[in-house]
């Protein structure tokens, strides 16, 4: 997609609600996520929800919305270490743009990524802020800085939650609620 096709961000005086870009919609619905994928609960009340979805290539490998109320729980499983970690990452490294056309943290080109993650914070089928993009090695480089109580608390997430996801597959959530 190109960046200049995509919606632009209006800021927090926006009066028009910024309509929910098509890169968050599910990929196996075809459309716009409808439910939690963890508690089925409807995304449709107004709640905020969150999405990821993790691409290879062109491929969405993983995709997942997890509602508030799952996603703070999941966050509340996570160790204070990494609570900081991951605030830390998100203080030092990054960088606010409207646009996917890069990721958000080291600035690396989107065309030139063999794979990252998209992350939106969503409210019915408008997004709350700018969608953003975490390449595989920024990923990485977050996923260092959590505990291994963090880690496991992600997989039991992952394993219990889809079921179907092979067990060397990181799909670990990137964020888990913490936006």
């Amino acid at each position: 997609m190109d960046c200049r096709d995509e919606l632009r961000f209006e800021g927090p005086r926006a009066r028009k609600p910024i309509a929910l870009p098509s890169e968050l919609y599910s990929f196996c619905e075809e459309g716009p996520f409808q439910a939690c994928s963890a508690c089925c609960r409807s995304l449709g009340d107004g709640g905020l929800y969150q999405v990821q979805k993790v691409i290879r290539g062109k491929e969405v490998i993983f995709e997942m919305a997890i509602c508030e109320a799952c996603a703070q729980g999941l966050c509340c499983e996570f160790s204070e270490e990494s609570l900081q970690a991951i605030k830390g990452f998100l203080l030092s490294s990054f960088k606010p743009s409207p646009e996917t056309c890069h990721c958000h943290f080291c600035g690396f080109p989107r065309p030139l990524l063999s794979g990252y993650t998209l992350v939106g914070t969503c409210s019915s089928r408008f997004l709350v802020v700018p969608t953003i993009l975490l390449c595989d090695r920024c990923g990485e480089q977050l996923q260092a800085r959590i505990s291994n109580k963090t880690r496991e608390v992600q997989e039991d997430f992952v394993r219990s939650t889809f079921p179907g996801v092979p067990a060397d597959m990181d799909v670990s959530p990137t964020f888990g609620g913490i936006l």
